[in-house]
Parts: C-alpha cells; structure tokens; sequence
C-alpha cells in the first residue's frame, strides 16, 4: 500500500516532470513565433494560424507551469508577518489557508471539467481566426491543471500537518 510520505514524494515528482515537459513548450512558443515573423517581414506572406495557435501554446504553458511553481512554492505571497512565526506556527497557517485553497481548487476542478466536457460535446471551433482550429483540447488543458496543482496542494497540506504535528516523515521535509 502506498504510504503517505510516498504520495507527496510521487506528487513532487509528478510536478517535476510536468514543469520539466511544460518548459519546452517555449521553445515551440519561439519556433511559431519566429516562423511567423519570417513569413510576414520577409516574404510579406503573414498567417493566419501563428498568433492563435502561439495564444494557445502560451496558454497551455502557463497553467500548467503552476503546478511546477506551486511545488516550489513559488507563487506570490506576503510574507511580512509570516515570517514572524516560528516553523510550526507557519505550519499551522499554512494548513489552514491550505484547507481554503484545496477546497477552492477542488471547486473549481469540477467547474473546468464541465467547460471542457462541453466543448467536446460541442466540437467547439474558434471563431477568432479564417484557421478555426478545434479548441476542445485546449480547453482540456484547464481541469488537468487545475487537477495537478490540487494534487501539488495536497501534498503540501501533508507534509504541513506532518510538520504542525511533528510527525516524522522523509517526504515531509521539503526537498
């Protein structure tokens, strides 16, 4: 069976290969980008894909690069009195505000799911451009992000109850 300290450790690791896999949509970003101003300044030949598919690329980035970032707690956050508290304390807080968030996230979770059932169900189109690609995948993308970056705060809601407790685990120490 799988232990706790497992899960959170597995968890890190899944956040690891999904921000490692995510950074290279950057370059595909670039790539795109770079394609498209070749064609329009040089050979006055613009397209009618490269701006929406690059929002999309940028799109898919961002919201999965936040589970990468939520892993190392990256995310903004003001910091003036919480540091005030010793390690525990902050534990403590951070189960708490970690409880709103993971509800919040498990809302929103099966909002996303819905959005994107429904443009499968629709074979929804984009009317932004001539190019009209399906924007189903794409809106996809929304609840495994969301679903990743809850995973990413249950892991530290375990490993903050393991420290608030002072409960041993290897995992629990943020490596």
């Amino acid at each position: 069976m799988l232990s706790v300290c497992h899960l959170v450790s597995w968890v890190d690791r899944l956040s690891e290969i999904v921000g490692k896999a995510v950074s290279w949509m950057c370059l595909a970003l670039i790539l795109v980008l770079l394609y498209e101003i070749i064609a329009r300044y040089f050979f006055v030949s613009p397209t009618s894909w490269a701006h929406e598919l690059s929002t999309m690329l940028y799109g898919t980035f961002c919201v999965l690069a936040g589970t990468y970032t939520h892993r190392y707690q990256g995310h903004v956050r003001s910091e003036a009195l919480y540091n005030l508290f010793s390690r525990r304390g902050r534990a403590i807080l951070d189960v708490i505000t970690g409880l709103v968030v993971l509800f919040v996230l498990v809302v929103f979770f099966f909002a996303s799911v819905d959005f994107a059932y429904e443009s499968w169900q629709n074979k929804e189109l984009s009317s932004k451009s001539t190019w009209a690609p399906p924007i189903y995948p794409f809106k996809t993308v929304l609840p495994v992000a969301v679903g990743l970056i809850a995973l990413q705060s249950l892991a530290h809601l375990i490993r903050d109850i393991c420290v608030a407790l002072n409960l041993p685990c290897n995992a629990c120490v943020e490596s």
